[in-house]
């Protein structure tokens, strides 16, 4: 799939959280990601999930198409090429 990818500015000096603009909806990705740990919260008036694998974690409101992948200090730049080829490879 087709996306498009920003680095995401917060107030942690090691954080590597970039935002992620999809063709499918944060629920939608929630269900392909593989090995996470996915978790909904319904109680928000904009429902959201979380999906953890190790240290790494993608938040997003389940019916918007942005997602947010915060990546380790250690491996970022490994765990964001996996992703990123992981996402390129999704169909829509």
């Amino acid at each position: 799939m087709k996306f498009q990818c920003k680095k995401v500015e917060n107030c942690f000096a090691q954080a590597r959280t970039y935002e992620y603009q999809l063709p499918v909806t944060g629920e939608e990705l929630a269900r392909r990601l593989p090995g996470f740990q996915v978790t909904e919260n319904h109680r928000f008036r904009r429902p959201v999930f979380s999906a953890k694998k190790g240290d790494l974690e993608v938040k997003g409101i389940l019916a918007a198409h942005v997602v947010k992948v915060n990546y380790t200090a250690a491996h970022w730049e490994q765990e964001k090429k996996e992703m990123e080829q992981w996402l390129e490879e999704q169909e829509e």
